[in-house]
């Protein structure tokens, strides 16, 4: 009985991470996005390794 209560709060578990994993698929960034933003993190970076 305890196997089955544990088994199914593990689907609940894998259920939630699944669905939360798929919404955040939908709010991905474009490359661009994606380009400027590594861009934005090297420079600023760059500029703390300077002082």
């Amino acid at each position: 009985m305890v196997t089955y209560v544990c088994l199914g709060l593990l689907f609940l578990f894998v259920l939630v991470k699944a669905l939360d994993y798929r919404a955040q698929g939908k709010r991905a960034l474009s490359h661009e996005q994606l380009d400027k933003l590594v861009f934005s993190i090297l420079k600023s970076s760059g500029q703390r390794d300077r002082e």
